[in-house]
């Protein structure tokens, strides 16, 4: 059986997270806010605004008093991807957590530190579970009105300021934007926007219900929280966005109101504003470190992810891991904690469920309580507790055509590892059953074989690459090379058009797809996979057919052809080197 390789060169553009954006002038927006550095809120839109370094030595040594007055210094040293446990002079997670009493968080008649606290220690990287961050969120919840609407006192009236804030603050601790919380909420805010489209502070104050470009700003946060493109959220043909541009100064600060000239407030207006019309909401970023941990995600049929993904929890794992592969899951808030019943199709039922193992063995708490370590690695599979998980080894991974290769399967129990008899150790359409000593012996055509082993009750080992034989290869200029004749004929041939892709220019948090037709120009059916060699942003994030590429395994009969989708999702928490980025994606088949 002959195999071919195609080669198709990947390439893409990473910059820091600001969109592209006409309808005003970041410039001068960033003009503006270079010269007024001195809060916390400037400093975080100059990091939207492509400021490398903007002037951060005010956080670092905080005279706060109050629980509010970390908050915002939080949230602005994560937004340059900073600790603030180690940023300033203090640890200032612990010193908001000291304001943490009586269920709640800061003055128990006021919900701004509430609101503002939760955003930091999410910022931060606290998990859900965290006595504070749990507690304000209870907090938040208990004192909405029946409005819809939250206020700035625990026991006042509502406004669309801190309705807005709440919004941000649930989303980010995992509400979903259905929630009748949120829906709700959004309801309040509605009341709140004008025919300018734009929105007031108190839709029901005395003193006054025009516009303004601060809770106009607040408002698009909660709007780009949950999902909702602020053009669609208008009144009288006028969206919030229209309202913003139409306040920008030509000196770069946005007025309060319109006809306002500036003011000592104006810095901060103004970073709202650029936060708001950069589609951003909070926390800008996350802080989980730089550390990544090793994973695979095992479903009921087959491999749904596997590599590297920063947490910090075990749960964490899931949910960073879906960005890169593409996968959906659904988490259940439970007496007892966030509960993962569904990744894709694979859903809880009975005993059957989704379990975690840490270095092999099943920590005694849930997911959302186990912070990792540097080191670990984390096996997530669909099954039940009396599972053991199994490994693989290979005797070789490259042997010559008609050559054997030995594979070892065995099962972690009581700390040690056992050989395991009958486990199925598949090698493309083939398998063989392993002996008293968990071993296999394969013999297979030349091409490249997925190597992995299973049996009922035992965790699904990882894939091991085996290449038999020599290898046909077809590098650079495929469509040129391989349409002038160059590779050699065979039972087995396939082209993929084009012989590159560039994903152009991508931010944190964006996204390119390409189509790519694999044509099998052959006499027999094929099987095609594929392998990335390059930068990591590839070997991460690179799906085909919304799938990650280490799982991509298409069908295509002789004569015929296939469209593939070949998308790149640029990580939200992207911490490497901006820049050109490059890698080769192989495409290899072997006949059916």
């Amino acid at each position: 059986m002959r195999k071919f390789l195609v080669i198709l060169s990947l390439s893409a553009v990473l910059i820091a997270p600001f969109p592209a954006l006409a309808e005003y002038n970041p410039a001068t927006a960033k003009n503006y806010l270079i010269s007024h550095p001195e809060n916390p809120w400037s400093i975080m839109a100059l990091t939207i605004l492509g400021d490398d370094a903007p002037p951060a030595d005010l956080l670092k040594s905080l005279n706060a008093t109050t629980a509010i007055q970390y908050a915002a210094p939080i949230l602005a040293i994560t937004a340059l991807h900073q600790d603030p446990r180690s940023f300033g002079n203090q640890d200032y997670v612990a010193e908001l957590k000291k304001f943490h009493e009586s269920g709640q968080i800061g003055d128990p008649a006021t919900l701004n530190d509430d609101i503002f606290g939760l955003l930091a220690l999410i910022a931060s990287g606290e998990p859900m579970t965290d006595s504070a961050a749990r507690d304000a969120k209870d907090f938040i919840i208990a004192h909405q009105q029946a409005s819809g609407g939250w206020g700035f006192a625990a026991s006042g009236g509502a406004d669309s300021n801190m309705t807005a804030a709440a919004i941000v603050a649930l989303v980010a601790s995992g509400i979903p934007q259905s929630d009748s919380k949120i829906q709700n909420a959004f309801a309040y805010l509605k009341t709140a926007q004008n025919p300018d489209g734009g929105f007031t502070y108190d839709p029901q104050s005395s003193y006054g219900t025009a516009s303004d470009s601060s809770s106009t700003a607040w408002a698009v946060w909660a709007l780009n929280a949950a999902g909702i493109n602020p053009l669609d959220f208008s009144k009288s043909g006028n969206s919030p966005i229209n309202y913003l541009e139409s306040s920008q100064a030509p000196e770069g600060f946005f007025r309060y109101q319109t006809g306002s000239s500036e003011d000592a407030f104006s810095p901060v207006t103004t970073a709202y504003a650029v936060i708001a019309l950069a589609g951003k909401t909070l926390p800008l970023y996350v802080f989980t470190g730089t550390a990544e941990f090793e994973f695979r995600i095992e479903g009921k049929s087959n491999t749904v992810c596997s590599g590297q993904a920063p947490g910090p929890t075990a749960l964490d794992i899931v949910k960073n891991a879906s960005t890169q592969c593409g996968f959906s899951y659904h988490i259940q808030s439970t007496s007892f904690g966030p509960y993962l019943d569904q990744i894709g199709d694979d859903k809880a039922e009975g005993l059957i469920g989704w379990l975690y193992l840490v270095n092999y063995i099943a920590p005694p708490k849930g997911a959302a309580d186990y912070t990792l370590k540097p080191g670990d690695s984390i096996i997530w599979y669909y099954g039940d507790f009396s599972w053991k998980p199994a490994r693989i080894g290979l005797t070789n991974t490259e042997v010559a055509g008609g050559a054997s290769v030995t594979a070892t399967v065995e099962y972690f129990a009581d700390n040690a590892w056992t050989a395991l008899f009958e486990a199925e150790v598949f090698f493309g359409t083939s398998n063989i059953l392993t002996d008293a000593a968990g071993k296999a012996v394969i013999r297979a055509a030349d091409g490249y074989y997925k190597i992995f082993a299973e049996k009922d009750g035992y965790v699904r080992t990882s894939s091991l690459l085996l290449e038999v034989g020599a290898l046909v290869e077809n590098q650079v200029n495929l469509s040129v090379n391989i349409e002038k004749g160059q590779v050699q004929a065979s039972r087995i041939s396939f082209l993929v058009t084009p012989s590159s892709i560039d994903f152009g220019t991508l931010k944190p948090g964006e996204s390119a797809s390409k189509n790519l037709t694999i044509n099998n120009s052959g006499t027999v059916a094929i099987t095609v996979e594929s392998i990335v060699g390059g930068d990591e942003i590839f070997l991460n994030n690179l799906l085909l057919d919304a799938i990650s590429w280490k799982n991509f395994r298409e069908h295509v009969a002789a004569g015929n052809a296939k469209e593939v989708s070949a998308a790149l999702n640029a990580p939200l928490i992207y911490t490497a080197q901006e820049g050109n980025k490059t890698a080769a994606l192989t495409f290899w088949a072997r006949g059916e």
